[in-house]
């Protein structure tokens, strides 16, 4: 019995303590750079079997020798930004929420290459006060269960440590100019939609729009109503014509600077729901009257037809 007991204790010590984890981690780890050496550092996630749909991510780095001067959410498994990648230079931080519609429970077998990625940090090396460099995450960092509860996983994270060296580059480090240089495919294809909401901008009307690039990252959004000129702005756009009578342009330009441009007007998506208005309007009165002649019909055929009654004259012979 004793025996028992004591192996029991001894399962329970090493088994884990929780099984919804998850683990945050940089690529690379580590890695030696020179004075204006511009270079990547991709943020992971490791799933360890669990379904999650959040991620709340806070990093910090030593903004006296390194400089964030980008972040590309290109080819992220991210595809709802609840809060933008945000980068403070001055205070060494970089933070950023994201959600995964659906759930994400990690690679999935035959993949041909990871698809944990949840964004890059463009470093750029602009000082070697210091022999290292550390970039790691802060301990209000979270990942959230695909439960439906907002379950928070247990989280580990993993930072990582990189070599400062004195002197000039060899072999100077462009990681981001190369990929920005090898993208040439424009953001993906997006539609527009127009909406109006009594609690969303007076009730006046909006439009919203949303895309991805899945190379180097969606940079910024634009939009142009009839001949005005181009304004950089976000989905939802308030429309400055509402009388919906100007065609309206949102160009989409990645990191690379490739542009996709997609045209809306709003004035015939009008005329088009009044034309499906008024043909389901006809259709629904067809079909009205076809029921009513229908019951008409059966009604008619099941009422008794009148009976005209003949008075037979009998003759009565007296003989």
């Amino acid at each position: 019995m004793i025996r028992n007991l004591f192996f029991i204790i001894l399962l329970l010590l090493f088994l884990p303590l929780s099984s919804w984890a998850a683990i945050l981690y940089l690529e690379p780890a580590e890695g030696q750079y020179y004075r204006d050496d511009i270079f990547i550092v991709k943020i992971r996630i490791d799933t360890e079997g669990e379904c999650i749909n959040t991620i709340k991510a806070d990093l910090s780095f030593p903004q006296d020798v390194l400089e964030a001067i980008d972040f590309s959410q290109g080819d992220s498994i991210l595809a709802l930004w609840i809060s933008q990648p945000e980068i403070d230079q001055s205070a060494g931080l970089i933070s950023f929420i994201g959600g995964v519609p659906g759930g994400y429970c990690g690679r999935i077998p035959g993949d041909p290459g990871p698809s944990d990625l949840l964004g890059k940090i463009i470093f750029k090396v602009i000082g070697v006060k210091e022999n290292s460099a550390e970039v790691r995450f802060l301990d209000n960092s979270q990942v959230l269960l695909n439960d439906g509860l907002g379950t928070e996983a247990t989280l580990n994270t993993q930072r990582a440590v990189l070599t400062l060296l004195s002197g000039i580059s060899p072999n100077p480090k462009k990681e981001w100019q190369e990929e920005l240089t090898e993208d040439t495919i424009p953001p993906e294809t997006f539609e527009v939609e127009i909406v109006r909401d009594p609690g969303i901008f007076e009730g006046k009307y909006f439009i919203t729009f949303v895309t991805v690039d899945k190379q180097t990252g969606l940079d910024y959004f634009e939009v142009k109503e009839g001949e005005g000129d181009w304004q950089r702005e976000n989905s939802p756009y308030l429309l400055k014509d509402q009388n919906l009578q100007s065609k309206i342009l949102i160009k989409a330009t990645d990191k690379a600077g490739n542009k996709r441009i997609i045209e809306y007007t709003p004035v015939l998506e009008k005329k088009l729901s009044l034309y499906f208005f008024y043909l389901y309007s006809v259709i629904v009165l067809a079909l009205l009257g076809l029921i009513w002649w229908f019951i008409r019909r059966r009604i008619k055929r099941q009422t008794p037809e009148s009976m005209d009654t003949t008075t037979n004259s009998f003759s009565i012979d007296d003989s």
